[in-house]
């Protein structure tokens, strides 16, 4: 399962990790009242949740609370290691489901949280074409059966063909479209970051096929390149809630216009 601020979104999956069934909990409650109304329908959530896994005799696979390497890698920087830190609400969402899931007799799956949103949302919002927080708890439930996330053929291959140049007209569009001055940065850091990569790459054939054996730079690191360099051109200004356009890329390996 994967919990955000007005939602907890869920993934059953077989034991081979192939998606069986999915959906989403709304919490509009938990964004306004007093403490103790808040409280109230945190139990309720986690009622829900707990009987979802009952019913279908299946563990639950939840982020881990207690993130080391204190958001210095992760998805967005770290962004969602420091979110289970600090975010109140979803640390006492993920204790409440232990508590009530060992009372019930349920087996609780902790696992590391680090890119499951980025991994979701391009790899498996397109192909399945759900939302991106379902598709984060699939990597999750997929994590949790020690299943590791290989990057897509064709993703591979526009990751290969991709350039400096192409990069660099990203930050010039970013530049001139983004107005929010956070999401601004946010983004050009991003870029940054993936030309810094290619950099290191662009004397080695076939650079992202080797996944970098031997360097400093790991397979997650392609997975920020991606979301740079695609999700990024798709909306500008925000993330995007529709991960269609990415299929034909996952799928036939066409991007942009024909």
């Amino acid at each position: 399962m994967n919990a955000y601020p007005d939602n907890i979104s869920w993934a059953e999956v077989d034991e081979k990790g192939n998606l069986i069934s999915y959906s989403s909990i709304p919490m509009p409650e938990l964004a306004s009242g007093n403490s103790d109304k808040r409280e109230y329908f945190r139990w309720q959530y986690v009622h829900e949740i707990v009987k979802i896994a009952k019913e279908k005799r299946k563990a639950i696979v939840i982020e881990k609370l207690d993130i080391k390497n204190k958001g210095e890698k992760g998805d967005f920087s770290g962004k969602k290691s420091r979110r289970i830190r600090h975010n109140f609400s979803y640390k006492s969402l993920l204790k409440k489901i232990k508590i009530l899931a060992k009372k019930e007799g349920i087996e609780v799956i902790e696992v590391n949280p680090s890119y499951t949103s980025i991994i979701g949302m391009l790899k498996y919002a397109p192909q399945y074409m759900i939302t991106k927080d379902i598709a984060a708890a699939y990597v999750i439930a997929r994590r949790g059966l020690g299943r590791e996330e290989k990057i897509p053929d064709n993703y591979i291959k526009f990751l290969n063909a991709l350039t400096i140049d192409e990069l660099e007209e990203l930050k010039k569009h970013v530049k001139k479209t983004v107005r929010n001055k956070q999401l601004k940065k946010k983004h050009l850091k991003e870029i940054n970051k993936a030309i810094e990569i290619l950099q290191s790459l662009e004397s080695e054939p076939g650079k992202v096929l080797k996944l970098l054996d031997g360097t400093s730079f790991s397979a997650h690191d392609f997975w920020q390149v991606l979301k740079a360099a695609v999700v990024t051109p798709l909306s500008p200004e925000k993330v995007p809630r529709d991960f269609s356009a990415l299929k034909k890329l996952l799928i036939q390996g066409k991007w942009g216009d024909p």
